[in-house]
């Protein structure tokens, strides 16, 4: 006030770089609005049901796709929600704040019927005994892998010895044609003597 010099104090440089960094995220982070539309029909889902699954309120769906810029706290939540797996654990916490047409066409999704085919390594892990999730835990931990790069490791070759035993089971005489058993087409034996 003496001098006529304006200043910023300290909390006031850390306010404006957060604001800075703010208005960056909103600009080049948050969904396009019809990138919204297009995750929001992925799963049925209407504007005010996807806000309600989401935590969201019931018109905050209607205006991030009208233009709207998502907080950092809600462009989280829709990132989260283009996972299928993590969008039907919000789903199955919220379901039962919105109607029943609204989850019979969400539940009839192709982005819905896609989180229960995969129900990721939660789904898995309920399915192993103790001492299987300690042997894969272990082997990971031993060839430097995640979990699920474990677990993919162990499936690849799962599924190559398969085929390695079925080849070796279709070494048949030239000339003939076999149904394995599973299969729906009869091989010839040409494909097994290759």
């Amino acid at each position: 006030m003496t001098c006529g010099e304006e200043f910023e104090a300290p909390g006031q440089l850390d306010a404006n770089l957060d604001a800075a960094r703010d208005a960056y995220a909103r600009l080049y982070e948050s969904p396009k609005p019809e990138e919204l539309v297009a995750l929001r029909a992925r799963y049925g889902a209407s504007q005010k049901a996807f806000s309600i699954i989401l935590g969201f309120g019931e018109l905050t769906m209607n205006n991030y796709e009208n233009g709207a810029t998502p907080d950092s706290t809600n462009r989280l939540l829709l990132k989260l929600a283009a996972k299928p797996y993590i969008f039907k654990e919000m789903y199955t916490i919220n379901k039962n704040r919105i109607g029943a047409i609204q989850r019979q066409r969400i539940e009839a999704s192709e982005g819905f019927r896609s989180a229960m085919r995969w129900g990721g390594l939660e789904a898995l892990l309920a399915s192993l005994t103790t001492l299987q999730r300690e042997k894969i835990e272990a082997c990971a931990d031993q060839s430097g892998l995640s979990v699920p790069e474990q677990i993919a490791r162990y499936v690849g070759y799962a599924s190559f010895q398969d085929y390695s035993r079925l080849y070796a089971e279709a070494q048949w005489t030239s000339g003939t044609t076999r149904q394995i058993p599973g299969a729906s087409v009869p091989v010839n034996s040409a494909l097994g003597a290759a």
